[in-house]
């Protein structure tokens, strides 16, 4: 697989490295066994260029795709640079697929600590999420035509901006 170039976590803390050579069924794997319970994330962010995960591993990661819930329904979320509208270095969205105006936030995915709400267009199974897990090992974001919808902006001092109120993208 060559030098670690990102790191996956999963539920527990448990994590891997990954180089050039990682394929579908490293994200498959975990994906498919959610229960929404016992193993219910999976977080994969870059390694800094030159430091290696035991390095980096309890710092906060800046950019990062995430994934939680069951196989059969899960939430995906991508934090990002951008958002100087709200005044945000980073911004975390929620993926979804395309849809026609806003939709309510009516689908639970059921977490330990309780629900999250996401709405019909942004429910996912195990293999579309893999896919988006692939797109960005390899490209550093996901394909495009899928929507995202702004959840939470970072300041450059680490400040949460709350952006559940503003418009998509």
């Amino acid at each position: 697989m060559g030098v670690p170039t990102h790191a996956m976590v999963y539920t527990g803390g448990s994590a891997a490295t990954m180089g050039d050579g990682a394929g579908p069924l490293q994200f498959l794997g975990p994906l498919r066994a959610f229960d929404g319970v016992e193993n219910w994330y999976l977080l994969f962010y870059p390694l800094p260029e030159g430091k290696t995960f035991e390095e980096v591993r309890d710092q906060p990661t800046e950019q990062f795709i995430q994934a939680a819930g069951r196989a059969d329904a899960m939430t995906v979320e991508i934090r990002k640079p951008g958002g100087e509208p709200w005044g945000a270095k980073w911004v975390r969205y929620t993926i979804g697929h395309p849809h026609d105006g806003d939709l309510p936030l009516d689908v639970a995915i059921p977490l330990p600590n309780g629900d999250q709400m996401i709405n019909a267009a942004e429910v996912f199974d195990a293999e579309e999420a893999g896919e988006l897990f692939m797109s960005y090992h390899r490209t550093g974001d996901i394909p495009a035509g899928y929507t995202l919808r702004p959840v939470e902006g970072y300041t450059a001092d680490g400040d949460l901006i709350d952006l559940q109120g503003a418009a998509r993208r």
